[in-house]
């Protein structure tokens, strides 16, 4: 089976480079049911499963760049201190591979991957769609797909969880399923959905809450012609309870006022797409009290009386930079040394962990801190912070309706990223570079669409300004003698 499994990978890889963007879509619809096909179809090629993706965009990456050197151009975003942000972090991590506090150069290597391999997407992704109707099918047939997700995650919901629909993606050595998680004392479970972890899918949902979001604001929050995206948002916020995780709903709670500045307050007919939007916001929620009652309530019980918790989990993500860099020192330990899966790349014999000294940490601000030290740490969150303010600054300042919520809904999802675990999670990182590629990419369609309409401009003008042309001449018919 693995055999097979890596001859169509190969295969696939073939296509992918002839059909860049088409392998582009590919990949992540991948990404979105990978988890399912590790949880049940692939036992014993989970590991293959799980690089699927990534050996698709890598094919799909170097297809783009030999069709743009065989067509001599392709569009580039112009923002040269994004650029030196990035390659300063690159170049920084490519030394970090080397660190002779890792294990073993893998992990330098898979450590690399986990950092860098998505930021291509900034460059690829503008140049996958030529027109707003092409992005716009394409950005309604990725919402759609949430719809049977959260289908499989109701389904979830209610199932024991000790029920096959309830396992995680487990190691390929081991038989045993993992169950899943359940509120405390409740016999509900916190659902993945498709995806291998709660994690994952937590990340998936804001994402699509967020994409929704944009297409609501770019149709004004009209329900016609909508009622598919009001239903992938309401199974989205269902979702978000489902997991049990309060750190997406207090997300998406803290950016809808930045949401509602950007995309409503300050557009043409605010007043009436503000009152639409209240009517949409009234019906989701009763939307969430009518079907998703249990999930309320299963969510509600794991979140009564933790706002203690909840405030020193926001904050440690602050903190825990400051409290590693003692232990990080100059270097740190080299980038990938506290990743998930550096102990199966480590010589036999290492107890995990082990070249870490005091252990491995959980929060990802202070697990970059340990990897690349004070210098890293700066680069990397460097490079997100330009990304962010890029996104914000076109946000304001492009054109058309369509183009400036797309840019709004990036904007949100490159914030909330900042603290949060793009490196860590492979989820996560993919849709925070997919994002930040989709942002060029409406850039570019904007510019595209201001051309056309100066050309048309120019176009009547010069109409208008020609000389009107000598009068032709009436036939007049001879009267007979």
């Amino acid at each position: 089976m693995r055999l097979l499994l890596v001859v169509f990978g190969i295969g696939a890889a073939f296509w992918a480079f002839r059909n860049w963007r088409l392998a582009v879509q590919a990949s992540l619809v991948l990404l979105v049911l990978e988890g399912a096909i590790r949880k049940w179809l692939f036992l014993g090629a989970q590991d293959l499963i799980y690089f699927a993706k990534d050996a698709l965009l890598l094919a799909a990456f170097a297809g783009f760049w030999m069709e743009s050197r065989r067509r001599g151009r392709s569009w580039r975003p112009k923002e040269p201190v994004l650029y030196g942000s990035v390659v300063l972090a690159a170049a920084f991590g490519m030394l970090q591979v080397f660190n002779p506090e890792l294990p073993s150069l893998p992990v330098g290597v898979l450590g690399f991957k986990s950092y860098f391999l998505y930021v291509p997407l900034l460059f690829v992704l503008p140049n996958l769609f030529t027109t707003d109707a092409a992005l716009a099918q394409a950005l309604r047939r990725f919402l759609l797909l949430a719809i049977p997700v959260g289908l499989l995650a109701v389904a979830q919901f209610f199932s024991s969880s000790t029920s096959a629909l309830n396992t995680y993606a487990r190691p390929t050595d081991s038989l045993t399923s993992a169950s899943a998680i359940t509120f405390g004392t409740s016999t509900f479970v916190r659902v993945t959905a498709t995806f291998s972890f709660i994690t994952g899918y937590s990340a998936y949902l804001v994402t699509i809450a967020l994409l929704a979001l944009a297409w609501l604001a770019a149709t004004r929050w009209r329900v016609r012609g909508n009622v598919e995206i009001f239903a992938v948002l309401g199974i989205t916020l269902l979702g978000m309870l489902m997991t049990g995780s309060r750190g997406p709903v207090v997300l998406l709670a803290a950016l809808f006022p930045l949401y509602w500045w950007l995309s409503v307050a300050r557009e043409k007919q605010s007043g009436a797409t503000f009152g639409r939007l209240l009517v949409g916001l009234v019906l989701l929620g009763g939307f969430l009290v009518f079907v998703g009652r249990d999930a309320l309530g299963a969510f509600q019980g794991r979140a009564a009386g933790s706002g203690s918790e909840m405030a020193a989990r926001l904050l440690t993500p602050l903190r825990a930079p400051y409290v590693t860099l003692p232990r990080a020192g100059l270097l740190g330990y080299g980038i990938g040394s506290t990743h998930q899966a550096a102990p199966t790349l480590a010589p036999p014999g290492l107890v995990p962990f082990s070249w870490l000294g005091a252990g491995n940490i959980e929060v990802e601000t202070g697990r970059i801190m340990l990897e690349l030290g004070p210098v890293g740490f700066v680069l990397v969150y460097l490079s997100r912070l330009v990304l962010t303010f890029t996104a914000l600054r076109h946000a304001l300042r492009l054109r058309t309706l369509f183009h400036r919520s797309i840019a709004v809904a990036c904007f949100l999802a490159l914030l909330a990223a900042i603290p949060g675990g793009v490196v860590f999670d492979v989820t996560s990182g993919l849709l925070y570079w997919l994002c930040g590629g989709l942002l060029f990419l409406v850039v570019r369609l904007d510019e595209d669409a201001v051309r056309a309409a100066q050309r048309a401009a120019r176009a009547a003008a010069a109409a208008a300004a020609a000389p009107a042309g000598p009068p032709t001449p009436v036939p007049v018919r001879a009267r007979p003698a």
